[in-house]
């Protein structure tokens, strides 16, 4: 079975079991907090002492108090995995459950009152996961800096980095992917204050849909055009601090080449921006460094620019026997009785109009002979022919005429330029005399008729006579035949 089967498979087991932290969390003055606990506290509250005002509120995840509870979710899980389906991954899905214990013990908050800040209270937590990649470990170093400002932003912005790209500000185009979860209205708590909310919204931070949304933006508008995302990128001090914070691709516990760690979400319900940025670094600074990103972060958020609502507009009553436009016209409206009678009222009214009978139209058209309307253009026929023969492919070219003061070649005839020695077709010499070519003899036809084979007798030889008479005596003999002729 692939990698990619066995990491769906871990993770279709792991949301049956429905594991909630947030039921073995407990108060630290009701339970004492273990070491990892009271170190983590330490260190978020160690750089925020001249600031703090009040009491600090911790919770810790613990066991005691919790057995029952705990054996429930492990009696559940046992009974999950009797199913075929695990038998590849059986050995890793116990492995996790043993591993729930210590991800309960390494979980944490602390709830912060500050004084001359945008964050009414600052909030710090870890962020433990339990991951699956061959084998089942468990990841400590995330922790998160978190709270609400007195202020609302008109849309869910998060900020990422990309691989080989600067990191950015992207707005959230629709619902945030929060996976079916849904505040519970009933709770009187600030939403920053309930602990499973924030962690829905830390897991959707990894979600596909919300990298999309970062990707989105990048690409597909180049990283510009919401006048929010705008307005925070053209702040250096906050981009730099953002960009220090370490994301899950630094810390390698993403294999993709996106990484949101941190949102600001609007609070329709009381009126105020959550800001939440998650760091994965495992030197000691990521806490200063966490901190002073999710400090300006909610300051720069008090003064973006506010989308402007409409004012309500007030209610008019509209009059009877009207119809109100979009645009707030009110318009009467007519019964068939009444368009009836005002049309009479009309022809009453025009009845003064002069009529023309049949006789007057003729007498008319007598009067103007044509009965072409004033102004229209006529042609004669002979324009007529003239226009049909254009349009027919007639055209008016004028006749050439030879150029006289060229020569021509004797030759081919080829036009030949002053100054010219020679025809450029044929290389004949300019003023060389014509020599008509003689004419060619007409090949003999082949006779259909076969050749007579040659006779085998040998010819017959002159006689001695004829041998031996002179050249002479043939000529004489010649001219007297010609003679007697």
């Amino acid at each position: 079975m692939s990698d990619t089967v066995l990491k769906k498979l871990f993770q279709v087991f792991v949301n049956k079991l429905e594991f909630d932290a947030t039921d073995y969390l407990s108060s630290g003055e009701e339970q004492d907090l273990s070491n990892f606990q009271k170190e983590q506290i330490e260190k978020a509250t160690s750089i925020l002492k001249e600031n703090i005002v009040g009491e600090i509120k911790s919770f810790g995840g613990t066991l005691k108090g919790n057995e029952e509870k705990f054996k429930e979710l492990e009696k559940k899980a046992n009974e999950e995995l009797e199913n075929e389906e695990y038998d590849d991954i059986k050995k890793e899905l116990k492995n996790y459950i043993k591993r729930l214990k210590e991800l309960i013990e390494k979980t944490c908050v602390a709830i912060i009152p500050v004084k001359e800040m945008p964050l009414v209270d600052v909030l710090f937590r870890t962020v433990p996961r339990i991951v699956f990649d061959k084998k089942v470990e468990l990841l400590d170093n995330a922790i998160a800096f978190y709270g609400e400002v007195k202020c609302q932003i008109s849309r869910p912005i998060i900020f990422g980095k990309m691989k080989n790209e600067k990191p950015l500000y992207a707005p959230i185009m629709g619902e945030l992917d929060l996976g079916g979860y849904k505040l519970d209205d009933s709770i009187k708590s600030p939403p920053s204050q309930v602990y499973s909310y924030i962690s829905t919204i830390i897991n959707s931070l990894d979600s596909t849909v919300t990298k999309n949304h970062l990707a989105k933006y990048h690409e597909g508008y180049q990283r510009h055009g919401d006048p929010i995302c705008d307005y925070l990128m053209k702040d250096n001090e906050l981009m730099n601090a953002m960009e220090r914070v370490t994301s899950g691709i630094e810390s390698t516990r993403l294999t993709s080449d996106i990484a949101v760690y941190s949102i600001a979400v609007p609070q329709n319900a009381v009126k105020t921006t959550l800001i939440l940025v998650c760091d994965e670094g495992k030197d000691p600074n990521k806490y200063s460094r966490c901190f002073e990103s999710v400090l300006k972060f909610s300051a720069e958020c008090c003064n973006v620019p506010s989308q402007q609502v409409q004012a309500p507009t007030q209610e008019v009553t509209q009059q009877p026997g009207t119809v109100r436009t979009s645009g707030g016209q009110e318009l009467k409206t007519w019964t068939a009785e009444e368009l009836a009678e005002e049309a009479q009222k009309r022809m009453t009214a025009q009845s003064d109009i002069p009529a023309w009978t049949e006789e007057d139209l003729s007498k008319f058209v007598a009067e103007r002979g044509t009965s072409l309307p004033e102004g229209m253009e006529v042609w004669t026929e002979e324009e007529l022919q003239e226009l049909a023969r254009k349009r027919q492919g007639g055209l008016d070219i004028p006749e050439w005429k030879e150029d006289e003061s060229l020569k021509e070649c004797v030759k081919c005839g080829y036009s030949l330029r002053p100054g010219w020695n020679r025809c450029p077709v044929c290389e004949t010499p300019v003023g060389a005399k014509h020599e008509p070519e003689p004419p060619e003899e007409p090949a003999p036809e082949p006779s259909e008729e076969p050749a007579p084979e040659p006779s085998e007798e040998p010819a017959p030889e002159p006689s001695e006579e004829t041998k031996e008479q002179p050249i002479e005596e043939k000529k004489e003999d010649l001219e007297e035949d010609l003679g007697e002729q």
